[in-house]
């Protein structure tokens, strides 16, 4: 006599085992998405990572151009200032010498006189 019950629960076991496999499968391909997502996204951040990187290191180059070409703009308008100071003084000292001219040979020779006995040291 044939048990059609234990027929009947081998081909249940059988048919549970197939979705179990087949569950399984999905869940390996779901897994396998995952994972290709997940690298995905990381590759995403990195990049933009970098790009933020990069942007913050052009605007830093920037700002030290700015600032270096401040510097230099701020150092010609100094250096010009002085050096047109320096030229009035030497066409005034020549207008004095000019106006004064044996004032200012006494001048020069008293200058001279004392300057050579502090660099004499008081030496005979």
């Amino acid at each position: 006599m044939i048990n059609f019950r234990n027929l009947e629960g081998a081909e249940m076991a059988q048919a549970t085992q197939k979705d179990s496999n087949a569950e399984l499968e999905a869940v390996k391909a779901d897994l396998a998405q995952l994972r290709g997502d997940v690298s995905d996204l990381l590759k995403v951040v990195r990049e933009q990572s970098e790009e933020r990187v990069r942007d913050r290191a052009s605007k830093a180059r920037d700002d030290v151009q700015s600032a270096f070409e401040e510097g230099m703009d701020t150092l010609n308008r100094g250096y010009r200032r002085v050096r047109d100071q320096g030229e009035q003084r030497v066409e005034d000292a020549e207008q004095m010498v000019g106006n004064h001219p044996l004032t200012s040979v006494v001048a020069a020779f008293g200058i001279g006189f004392v300057i050579a006995k502090l660099l004499d040291g008081g030496r005979h």
